[in-house]
């Protein structure tokens, strides 16, 4: 299978997995699409093949305080190749003998060289929401919401995107398709502004009418349930209690009343105090396992959060932890 690199602008050749199939594609036709003093944005067309091509928009947003300072990349593409396999890459000023990526729940770590026969096994990398490639003061992250093959190579950084082979599957990856990455420079090593983005950046804030009778009731939902204190702590998944009475399925006992399930984790590896805020009826509070079994009731108090009342509970995770805990209400 041959590989094909994408290179935009100030990204350079560089050596792939295997270099003897490697090309390159053009730079393509650009144009300026927004040059605002919120917004800049550019868009490079090139033509993959006869019948296939990609079109990108790179756009770079204004940021507030640092936050968002990303290069966003939203690529469609038109892929009708035949044992092909198209990659971005990013050569980075950036050195260093390991890279990080992200897994469900915690990171994992690899060698950016393949000096020994296990590097070479291990080329490419299956990350979630973000790689990372660190030194002392700085580094660089990138971004993707749908694209889960990675490999760092030196100082190349590379994101498979789209493949082409002809089994099991012979139509597999053909068509169109649009996706999203992005590339995020930021102080210090990979941290909780890498994570905070990344999470950011899959779960982007969608924009919708609400009436003005319905403000009030609007922003109590968004901020009926906060994390502070630490925010490498990430609160994944807000559900319904599956036990609960009024939508069991039978088959297993049920809990009578309304309760809501909050799964949360540490996600840099290393021991975070944090306290979960919400403006729910909360009547108890109880640490589950997995499987939503009740394990230890936990305490919480009433505090002023901006003025309003709410309930506080303190969380004490250690490294990669996964807590889940039960709101009674």
């Amino acid at each position: 299978m041959s590989i094909i690199s994408v290179s935009f602008f100030f990204l350079s050749q560089a050596l792939t997995v295997d270099h003897r199939t490697r090309q390159e594609l053009p730079r393509g036709d650009v144009s300026i699409l927004e040059s605002g003093p919120l917004r800049a944005a550019l868009s490079v067309k090139t033509k993959i093949s006869a019948t296939s091509w990609i079109k990108t928009t790179i756009s770079l947003d204004a940021a507030i305080q640092g936050a968002g300072n990303m290069l966003v990349f939203d690529s469609e593409v038109e892929w009708q190749e035949t044992m092909k396999f198209l990659k971005v890459e990013f050569p980075v000023d950036v050195v260093n003998t390991e890279a990080t990526y992200e897994t469900q729940y915690g990171l994992l770590k690899r060698p950016t060289h393949y000096n020994t026969t296990w590097d070479m096994a291990r080329f490419e990398v299956c990350c979630q929401k973000w790689a990372d490639l660190s030194e002392h003061g700085f580094g660089v992250s990138i971004l993707n919401d749908c694209k889960y093959g990675f490999a760092t190579a030196g100082n190349v950084m590379r994101l498979s995107l789209i493949r082409a082979p002809k089994a099991p599957d012979a139509h597999a990856d053909m068509g169109r398709h649009t996706f999203r990455y992005a590339m995020f420079p930021h102080n210090d090593t990979v941290g909780e502004a890498t994570v905070r983005t990344a999470a950011d950046f899959n779960n982007p804030l969608k924009l919708h009418h609400v009436l003005h009778s319905n403000v009030n009731r609007a922003h109590d939902c968004l901020n009926a349930i906060r994390v502070t204190k630490h925010s490498s702590v990430i609160l994944d998944t807000v559900k319904r209690g599956e036990d609960d009475e009024a939508i069991s399925l039978g088959g297993l006992p049920s809990r009578k009343g309304d309760s809501i399930i909050l799964r949360l984790y540490e996600s840099l590896g290393g021991r975070a105090t944090t306290s979960l805020k919400t403006k729910l009826p909360i009547k108890k509070v109880f640490k589950t396992n997995l499987l939503e079994d009740d394990l230890e009731e936990l305490s919480f108090q009433e505090v002023k959060d901006n003025g309003e009342a709410s309930k506080e509970i303190e969380l004490v995770l250690r490294a990669f932890e996964v807590v889940t805990i039960r709101l009674q209400l």
